[in-house]
């Protein structure tokens, strides 16, 4: 199989994209400063909710192919990892609500050239979601499609929110159709059913540097204990932490193992870098495991733990390797937004913003 070679021409930016992500980080910014007001802290205005906060190890296993032997997985070694569990909303709302989640992975000790020139940490972030495609094209899209959805979602009611039929009415009647489009496919996502979090499998939804390629990741349950969780639906009595608290329960006990695996690129008109929304075929390059991730039994709710994980700690896909630099639009958006959004919040918060070098720094 012939792997599309990384090149530097390979994005094409709107003339106006600046301009569209200075629009969208001024809305963001009224939304911080909104949540502020009602919680008297700073919060992130997406996976503002976290589930847990995990102390683990990405084992890269010897004997990877050369296209896969790329960056951080070039060499066989064992690093520290730190994760965050979340749901993406900018809000703190019930774990019974449909939606998205998110994993924030920190990738420890890793060293070599970086993406952004003045970052000096060891860290490679990988930001995932449990939605493989981004739900809007471009940072266009974002603001003219994503912006009022996100809007109107952050203002229904949870009752809505909590049934699937009832939100995609809501979706429809006060917003897709007030931009032109009946419910797109994508936004099935909001009503997928509201499972297991430690089952789930997540996506970078964008592309990345893959070293001489490029390609898109994905993480999924390997071990027996929660590969069992995958489509387990949530308990509707268990209450408005319930992620949270499954994850306090299964760790008691239980240790996990996950797969990361890429999908390299091989032709940019079925595989495009700026389209998000666009699925990349398997049966043209599949998924293929270039590490595992494993969790032991731990507590992964601390008190400690919860404000280092939320009020100290920052993700974002720009702080790693020039190796697995973000690509497309959409992570072109997320560089500034994200870098917003943690001033924002560390400032009003008067909270340290610091980089962990060592998984010890994670309270226990």
């Amino acid at each position: 199989m012939t792997y599309l070679r990384y090149r530097d021409d390979l994005e094409h930016p709107r003339p106006d994209e600046e301009q569209i992500i200075d629009k969208i980080i001024a809305v963001l910014r009224d939304n911080n400063e909104r949540a502020y007001r009602k919680y008297k802290r700073g919060l992130r205005d997406a996976h503002a909710k976290s589930h847990g906060i995990l102390r683990g190890e990405l084992i890269v296993p010897a004997g990877l192919p050369p296209e896969l032997a790329q960056g951080l997985f070039a060499t066989p070694a064992t690093y520290p990892v730190i994760a965050r569990l979340s749901s993406t909303s900018g809000v703190i709302r019930s774990d019974q609500l449909r939606g998205v989640r998110g994993l924030g992975i920190k990738v420890l000790g890793v060293h070599g050239r970086r993406a952004l020139p003045d970052d000096d940490a060891t860290t490679q972030d990988l930001i995932m979601v449990t939605h493989r495609e981004f739900l809007f094209a471009d940072a266009h899209a974002y603001l003219t499609k994503g912006m009022p959805t996100a809007w109107m979602l952050a203002r229904l009611p949870d009752p809505v929110l909590q049934t699937g039929s009832t939100l995609l009415a809501a979706l429809d009647r006060h917003v897709l159709r007030r931009i032109g489009r009946g419910v797109p496919p994508n936004l099935g996502v909001f009503i997928a059913p509201n499972t297991h979090i430690l089952g789930e499998t997540f996506y970078t939804s964008a592309p990345v540097r893959y070293g001489d390629y490029v390609a898109k990741l994905l993480y999924v349950p390997v071990s027996p204990e929660v590969v069992a969780l995958q489509g387990q639906p949530v308990d509707e009595e268990s209450g408005v932490n319930v992620h949270q608290d499954s994850v306090i329960d299964f760790f008691a006990s239980h240790s996990a193992t996950y797969e990361l695996r890429a999908q390299l690129c091989t032709d940019t008109a079925t595989m495009p870098i700026e389209d998000a929304t666009v699925p990349w075929p398997e049966d043209e390059s599949p998924h293929r495991t270039v590490a595992t991730i494993r969790f032991d039994i731990q507590d992964p709710y601390t008190p400690e733990r919860r404000a280092y994980g939320d009020d100290v700690l920052s993700f974002n896909s720009w702080r790693g390797l020039d190796a697995h630099r973000p690509l497309g639009s959409i992570n072109r958006l997320k560089q500034r937004v994200y870098e917003a959004s943690s001033n924002f919040r560390h400032d009003v918060n008067n909270a340290p913003r610091l980089e962990p070098r060592d998984a010890t720094e994670l309270p226990r």
